[in-house]
């Protein structure tokens, strides 16, 4: 139950910012919009980038990289 809840947050905060950023690297092309919580690898792969990019922001907002 607590995995299922955790899951679906984790969509819901991750998979939208994934989307943009795939949409601007692939001009558009992926990921599809039907796909928000599918089992697809590519809405996979756009969770994962999702949470990579706003861990980098997150570290970079907190001034975690030395310049």
């Amino acid at each position: 139950m607590l995995e299922a809840i955790a899951e679906t947050l984790l969509r819901a905060v991750c998979y939208p910012v994934g989307w943009l950023f795939m949409r601007v690297v692939t001009l558009g092309k992926y990921p599809a919009r039907w796909d928000w919580f599918g089992e697809t690898v590519i809405a996979q792969w756009t969770l994962g980038i999702g949470c990579a990019v706003l861990v980098v922001t997150m570290m970079a907002v907190l001034h975690q990289f030395v310049l």
